[in-house]
């Protein structure tokens, strides 16, 4: 879609098959839209080591909203695709639902629009930039309402200081990862992020090739005892019994979180990002091999080899 493209609402832009308001015009259209508001307005900042991309993909991934931020209970999404996200987000605990629009409006920078109880309008506009020594997030806000609730407005500009730097600081370690995972020449389905494909449920890593061959005796393995081992640039997590080998993987194939043996619960390796589950890859007298991580997995003896696919 053409940026000149014309639409019934000039506010609106063209861009890339999707149309969105134009951020020029926002507090005209919020005027409009309520007649004599109260307009106040914030902003924020918070540097990161992560690249662009990561930071962009690191917003757009909804699902590990519940399992990194406090802030965030149960979410109905009602529609996604590569430009937007809406969904219903109950606030904590708290039998409260808020509606949600994300909206992709151009490179590296995102709408977020809330309606809080329907008397109060907040518009996030949010960008992943490239600073002096990094990378960091803007996010600038603006909330709109009737004058009479004007009193409300220093509050919410504290809440949202306060919950862009603990969401922000909650993130970095998903955000390091990455970084350590570009680091050692991973890649991912999501290196051109969207809303739909950092949403979408998928063995999103793409493993470096494996190098050489490298050995595990079972013998050197405590009996019945979870054991995370580093081999090369792979990770696996380890449990003998008896002559019976179980493996899972170290790294979440979904989108590189680190596994450890205390996310194992039973037979399942749960991810701490998203809450995905995986069951072991099971070897014994007469189960020979499987593919694991990028790696192959081959059973011999009482010796685990691991080498190239």
């Amino acid at each position: 879609m053409s940026s000149n493209q014309s639409f019934f609402d000039p506010r609106l832009v063209g861009i890339d098959g999707a149309a969105f308001l134009d951020p020029a015009k926002l507090e005209e259209a919020l005027l409009r839209l309520i007649p004599r508001a109260h307009i106040s307005k914030g902003h924020f900042t918070y540097p990161s080591r992560a690249e662009l991309r990561d930071l962009v993909w690191n917003h757009m991934d909804q699902n590990h909203r519940p399992f990194i931020h406090r802030t965030y209970g149960e979410a109905a999404r009602l529609f996604i695709d590569p430009h937007a996200s809406f969904s219903l987000t109950r606030y904590g605990r708290w039998p409260i639902a808020i509606p949600v629009f994300d909206g992709y409006f151009r490179e590296n920078g995102f709408y977020q629009v809330m309606v809080l109880f329907g008397l109060l309008v907040v518009v996030n506009i949010i960008e992943c930039n490239k600073g002096d020594d990094g990378t960091r997030m803007d996010v600038s806000w603006v909330v709109a309402s009737h004058r009479w609730m004007r009193f409300l407005h220093p509050m919410l500009s504290r809440k949202f200081q306060r919950l862009n730097d603990v969401q922000n600081r909650e993130d970095d370690p998903i955000r390091d990862r990455r970084v350590a995972l570009r680091a050692a020449n991973y890649r991912f389905a999501t290196d051109a992020p969207d809303f739909l494909n950092s949403n979408a449920i998928g063995n999103n890593v793409e493993f470096p090739a494996f190098a050489g061959k490298h050995s595990i005796s079972i013998k050197d393995l405590p009996e019945a005892v979870l054991h995370r081992t580093e081999v090369g640039d792979r990770a696996y997590i380890l449990r003998r019994s008896g002559q019976q080998l179980e493996v899972w993987p170290g790294t979440c194939p979904h989108e590189g979180a680190m596994l450890g043996a205390g996310d194992v619960v039973g037979k399942l390796v749960r991810c701490p990002w998203h809450g995905l589950e995986f069951g072991p890859r099971r070897f014994g007298p007469g189960a020979g091999k499987a593919t694991l991580c990028g790696a192959l997995l081959e059973f011999s003896g009482d010796a685990l080899t691991i080498g190239p696919v």
